[in-house]
Order: structure tokens, then sequence, then C-alpha cells
């Protein structure tokens, strides 16, 4: 594996440590951000659920897929914005990271990550190889 490459794992084989912010592709076809953690009982549980927070997305069901955020290959989408029809990471602001296109709306004469209309987006970065078979909705 080369350094500093992105690289996708599978939740069958290994999840990541609890409480480290990592990529997760979900069952609804987008990249976002997430940690792992565990929830304590409710008294209707017989054991503690480990989930990706915030979003309670459930591994190996919810989540198949993650992989450590990568730290290079970001742009300053001022500066540099990525070419027409790309498929990218974006983070915002308070550091969100989600996946997203680059692409035109009907009747828009310039270009906006989609779906998020409107949302500040302050940095991008190519999207990672996705694993074989893998699809993002957008």
């Amino acid at each position: 594996m080369e350094q500093n490459k992105p690289w996708w794992v599978s939740t069958k084989e290994f999840l990541p440590d609890e409480g480290e912010k990592v990529l997760i592709i979900t069952r609804f076809g987008t990249v976002t951000d997430a940690a792992l953690r565990t929830y304590l009982h409710t008294g209707k549980q017989k054991i503690c659920p480990v989930l990706f927070s915030p979003d309670a997305y459930k591994p190996n069901e919810d989540v198949k897929w993650w992989m450590p955020i990568p730290e290079d290959g970001w742009h300053d989408v001022k500066n540099e914005p990525p070419k027409e029809g790309a498929m990218c990471l974006i983070m915002g602001m308070y550091g969100k990271i989600s996946s997203a296109a680059w692409k035109r709306p009907f009747g828009v004469y310039e270009p906006e990550f989609m779906p998020f209309s409107g949302f500040e987006v302050l940095f991008w970065r190519d999207m990672p190889e996705l694993p074989q078979g893998v699809k993002l909705h957008f």
C-alpha cells in the first residue's frame, strides 16, 4: 500500500478505534465523517450498541466501509475550484466532511457543490477511489 494513499476498510474486517473521527460510506450512498461510540444500556437491550455517531449508523448494516480521513490533497475552494462534474469530499467551517459533486444545477450559471446548494464550503479534495461496486448518490 502506498504511503498517504487513501484506503477503505470493510467494517467486517475491523472497526476504527472508539472516538476516532473517520470517513464512512453509508447505505444511503454518501460519504461523511463519523466516530464510533459505545452507547449505554436503555434497559431493553442486552448489550451496549456500538454505533457511528452522530447519526447512530450501525456497523455492517448502515456502514460497510470506513477509512482514515485523508490529510493531504485539500484545496481552498475560493482559490482553486474543482473541475466541473468532479466528485469531491467537501469541508465546511466547522470541519464537517461530506461527499458532493461540483456541477451546474439547471438554470444556474455557476457550478456549486450538489446536493448542498447554499452550504458554505471552504475546502475540497478529490474523492478517494471507492471500493469496488460502491456508487454514491448525488
